[in-house]
C-alpha cells in the first residue's frame, strides 16, 4: 500500500468534510420529531441544561445535587448547543449527530487517503445503511459520541503507522491528532476512550508483523 500525493490528501479531507456535513445532516434532520426518552434522555439533557442554567460548567448537576457518574464532555456539547439553538429535543441532540458524522467520515478519510475514492464510498455507504447506527446518532445520551471519538482515534492511530512502515512524513502530527481524540473520547466516556483504540491497533499491529512499527509510535515517529 503506497501513499498517495498531497493533492489527493486534500482531495481526501475535502471530501471527508462534505461527508460528516452530510452524515450530521442526516442525524439531525429528525432528531426534533419526538420528545426526549426517560430514562436517559432525559437525565443526560437534564444535566446539561442545570449546568447552562447554573453556569457552572465545572460541576453537574442532577436535581440540584453533584452528578459525577460520566465525564463532562457531552454535557458541556449539549450546553453550548442549549445556549445557542434553544430548549428544544434537537439542541439536546448535537452531541450524538456529532459523533455520528465522526464514525462514518473518519473511516472514508482513511479508506481514500490509502485506498481511493471507490473503497471509501463503499463504506459510507455500508456505515449509512445500518439503521441501528443512525438510531444512536439520534438518542442524546453519551454513546454515539464516544463512538466517533474512538473511531476518529483509530483512524489518526492507523494513519500514523501507516506513515511510519511508509517512512514518509506527518507521523508526528498524526499521532498529537490521535492523543487529542484519545483525550476527548476519554472526556466523553472515560477510559475506554484511549484503552480501545490502543487495543485496537496494538493488536492489529501484533498481528500483522509490524513490531517495528508498534515501538516506533512509542518513540520518535520519523518526519
Amino acid at each position: 500500500m503506497t501513499g498517495p500525493s498531497l493533492r489527493a490528501s486534500g482531495g481526501a479531507l475535502r471530501s471527508a468534510f462534505k461527508v460528516a456535513l452530510l452524515a450530521f445532516a442526516l442525524a439531525s434532520c429528525t432528531a426534533w420529531l419526538r420528545p426526549l426518552l426517560l430514562p436517559d434522555e432525559g437525565r443526560y439533557a437534564g444535566v446539561a441544561w442545570e449546568m447552562l442554567r447554573s453556569g457552572d460548567w465545572l460541576t453537574p448537576t442532577l436535581n440540584g445535587l453533584p452528578y459525577f457518574h460520566k465525564p463532562p464532555l457531552f454535557y458541556w456539547i449539549t450546553a453550548s448547543s442549549l445556549a445557542a439553538f434553544g430548549l428544544h429535543e434537537w439542541a439536546a441532540r448535537v452531541a450524538p449527530a456529532i459523533g455520528f458524522a465522526l464514525a462514518v467520515a473518519s473511516p472514508f478519510w482513511l479508506l481514500w487517503r490509502w485506498t481511493g475514492e471507490r473503497l471509501a464510498r463503499g463504506a459510507v455507504l455500508a456505515l449509512l445503511a445500518q439503521p441501528l447506527m443512525l438510531v444512536a446518532g439520534q438518542y442524546a445520551n453519551l454513546d454515539m459520541l464516544v463512538a466517533g471519538l474512538i473511531t476518529l482515534t483509530v483512524v489518526l492511530l492507523a494513519h500514523a503507522a501507516l506513515l511510519i512502515d511508509a517512512g514518509a512524513q506527518g507521523a508526528r502530527t498524526a499521532l498529537r491528532l490521535a492523543w487529542a481524540a484519545a483525550a476527548l473520547a476519554v472526556l466523553a466516556k472515560g477510559l475506554i476512550g484511549f484503552v480501545l483504540p490502543a487495543g485496537i491497533i496494538g493488536a492489529w499491529l501484533i498481528v500483522s508483523g509490524r513490531w517495528r512499527v508498534l515501538m516506533r509510535m512509542f518513540t520518535t515517529a520519523p518526519e
